[in-house]
């Protein structure tokens, strides 16, 4: 935008576009008029203000959607608002995506923390005051937080890139855009896919692709050729609270292991991953440290070619 304050266009070489993702409001009616979301920090700060009210005369609190934020919000939720009633509503068991032994630690910390989760409840739509589920019954809410859901920004779409049905960019196996190959997209924003399926967005996976666009432009301006990009998953943190967590280590595919962590270990661990991409940057600024903890192995040798 111009001092004016009109639009003015940039030429560029070679564009990296890594706007992100944000949760989906639009999926179910009501959710854009009647719920929080953590899409804006404002809007986030509104909730607290809304909750630290209803701390004075009691109230119901309703997070919906079972996935690592929801379970990760409605733990949060109950420990700092113990005078709160909290329910988890999820299409799923919470927690799905994670071994036996895991999501047993979830549970245990739901029941600890006075948490009443709604599993295999469908929401149809957000009220005021309340969630309707299919079959006619309906949750109360005084605040209700959606968590379910996402999507990527419309700007690639209108700016007639192709993106697949949730607006991310789609890539070629280097992480080009597919219609505009000038173009790299990375993390949330690009449709990134692996010999053994679909990436799905989260930091895990965002840092490796954002350095991976990086090193290609720069392989590009030294004539060389850009080398596809591979990625496996390696764990699942989730803080339940300030006091505990779990940790789930997985497989290339996100797949879970038997190996897990709970409690103040789990504590630790994700204390020291959620502070490792500023200390990540300071070593890659000085040695060629890979920003991702797997490529993927040998499920990753034989790139995923789009068609």
């Amino acid at each position: 935008m111009s001092a004016a304050g009109g639009m003015r266009a940039l030429p560029y070489d070679r564009l990296v576009y890594a706007l992100g993702s944000y949760t989906d409001a639009g999926i179910v009616p009501g959710v854009s008029e009647h719920a929080y979301t953590l899409n804006d920090a404002r809007l986030a700060r509104r909730m607290a203000l809304r909750m630290a009210a209803l701390d004075e005369i009691g109230g119901t609190i309703a997070v919906c959607g079972g996935g690592l934020t929801g379970i990760e919000a409605a733990t949060e939720i109950a420990e700092n608002h113990p005078a709160l009633r909290v329910t988890l509503i999820s299409r799923q068991r919470p927690g799905w995506m994670m071994g036996e032994k895991a999501r047993a630690h979830v549970n245990a910390a739901f029941a600890r923390l006075g948490v009443t989760v709604l599993a295999n409840a469908e929401i149809t739509k957000v009220l005021p005051g309340a969630v309707a589920l299919a079959g006619g019954e309906t949750v109360p809410a005084d605040v209700c937080l959606w968590t379910a859901g996402v999507r990527a920004p419309a700007l690639a779409a209108e700016s007639g890139i192709a993106v697949d049905g949730s607006g991310r960019v789609l890539v070629d196996a280097a992480l080009r855009s597919q219609s505009h190959p000038e173009i790299y997209a990375v993390g949330d924003a690009a449709a990134v896919r692996q010999a053994w399926g679909p990436i799905h967005g989260t930091c895990q996976s965002g840092m490796p692709s954002g350095a991976h666009a990086a090193d290609c432009i720069a392989r590009e301006m030294s004539g060389k050729k850009v080398r596809p990009f591979r990625f496996g998953y390696f764990h699942q943190p989730v803080s339940l609270g300030r006091e505990d967590a779990v940790i789930q280590f997985v497989r290339h595919d996100d797949s879970p292991r038997h190996w897990y962590l709970r409690g103040k270990a789990a504590v630790a661990y994700k204390e020291m991953i959620s502070r490792s991409p500023i200390t990540m940057y300071g070593w890659v600024r000085r040695y060629p440290v890979p920003p991702g903890l797997s490529n993927g192995g040998r499920a990753t040798r034989k790139p995923f070619m789009p068609l």
